[in-house]
């Protein structure tokens, strides 16, 4: 638990970085520079002890970084509870790991650092040993996503089309399928709620928390899914 909050604030801190300057320096505050003590940086304590606000000079301390070290500790502990039913645990806990972060950053910049999506890629096919790689089937759908970029450009960001890719190449054919449909899903479900309470439908929405939650879900229910979509044979 304890783990997952420490790597939340590094890889939070990686995913907003524009350079690699961090990884040479010891954690600062953002507004007055002052490099912070341990006690300064235990994970979720040392915000809530400190109430959101820098110690020396007293600015807000960015709230991503609380939500990112609270939603890791969750979600490395929710096997634990809950059987995830594609037991493949490094998988899961390298996507948790990296697109949880990925996705804060998205809801405030609406950017998919290029970055992220290469530690994604070759950490997943590292970790996999290659083993949900499919050359034919991954290059169809490779094709397709970017056949949809050129249709539909307007809806879509570049950044999302490539983290598609990466995921299709690191985990199943179906399991892939899934969280496309779970993704649209989610997103619409969102969309109409939105609609219901705001009258104007923000112009940009990130999309990689909608991707995020769909294979979270596609973790859980992959059995599931597998029986209604395959009949149980896959």
């Amino acid at each position: 638990m304890i783990f997952g909050g420490i790597l939340a604030s590094f890889i939070y801190a990686l995913a907003c970085a524009e350079n690699s300057d961090f990884l040479y320096r010891r954690s600062r505050c953002d507004s007055c520079r002052h490099t912070l003590n341990w006690p300064e940086l235990i994970p979720l304590v040392s915000f809530l002890a400190l109430k959101g606000k820098c110690l020396h000079c007293h600015s807000k301390i960015d709230r991503g970084t609380f939500l990112c070290e609270l939603l890791l500790v969750f979600f490395y502990i929710l096997p634990v509870f809950y059987d995830l039913s594609l037991k493949d645990f490094t998988l899961y806990y390298l996507v948790i790991t990296l697109l949880i972060p990925i996705s804060l950053n998205d809801i405030k910049t609406y950017k998919i650092p290029d970055h992220m999506n290469l530690l994604f890629l070759f950490t997943g096919l590292y970790l996999t040993e290659l083993s949900y790689l499919n050359i034919w089937e991954d290059i169809v759908i490779i094709l397709i996503l970017h056949l949809f970029y050129y249709l539909f450009s307007e809806s879509i960001g570049y950044g999302d089309i490539k983290l598609f890719t990466v995921i299709t190449l690191i985990t199943p054919v179906n399991f892939f399928i899934y969280t496309i449909l779970m993704t649209y899903i989610i997103g619409g479900l969102f969309i109409i709620i939105l609609h219901l309470y705001k009258n104007k439908i923000p112009s940009k929405i990130p999309l990689v928390p909608f991707i995020t939650n769909a294979l979270i879900l596609s973790f859980l229910l992959y059995e599931e899914m597998n029986q209604i979509y395959f009949g149980g044979f896959l």
